[in-house]
């Protein structure tokens, strides 16, 4: 199954970052060339590579959803890694009002916006990823914490859930 969590990226946010630096990156090369030609064009390189990430990453995150079968929750975050929770590993699953509400040692996944579910490690999957939970921002919550306790799966019994 899978899980969308782009429908709460900043969207304007992005558009709106792209649009100033459209602006800002020609007038700032031409005030730092008449400083020195070499940092100009540096500073310029470097600004054009930045919007460009961030543009790409940003269509990475809408194109990539969470994933959810019968071995792993695969939580995807744009350009980055995805964290990858064995089923067999997870013991809670939750909703969460914000990220403010995650308990010490949870791992926020969240690619942009707060968290609203957050995923409760078992001791052995929480050493081998390094953290005890997983926040996620699920575009339906509702839809991935019923998910995670009815998939089948390894987990699927005795897996709680909290709406």
């Amino acid at each position: 199954m899978e899980f969308s969590y782009a429908l709460g990226l900043p969207r304007q946010l992005v558009l709106s970052v792209t649009a100033v630096a459209a602006v800002e990156i020609p007038v700032a090369h031409v005030l730092l060339a008449r400083w020195n030609g070499t940092v100009a064009l540096a500073v310029t390189a470097l600004s054009i590579a930045f919007i460009a990430y961030v543009l790409v990453d940003w269509v990475a995150a809408v194109r990539r959803p969470l994933r959810l079968d019968a071995a792993a929750l695969t939580v995807h975050r744009g350009l980055r890694a995805p964290v990858v929770v064995p089923r067999d590993g997870i013991v809670e699953v939750r909703a969460v009002p914000s990220s403010d509400a995650l308990p010490p040692g949870a791992a926020r996944t969240v690619y942009a916006g707060e968290a609203n579910v957050l995923v409760a490690l078992s001791p052995a999957a929480a050493s081998s990823l390094g953290r005890e939970a997983v926040a996620v921002a699920a575009d339906d919550p509702s839809a991935l914490i019923a998910a995670l306790a009815a998939a089948p799966g390894p987990a699927a019994t005795g897996l709680q859930s909290t709406p």
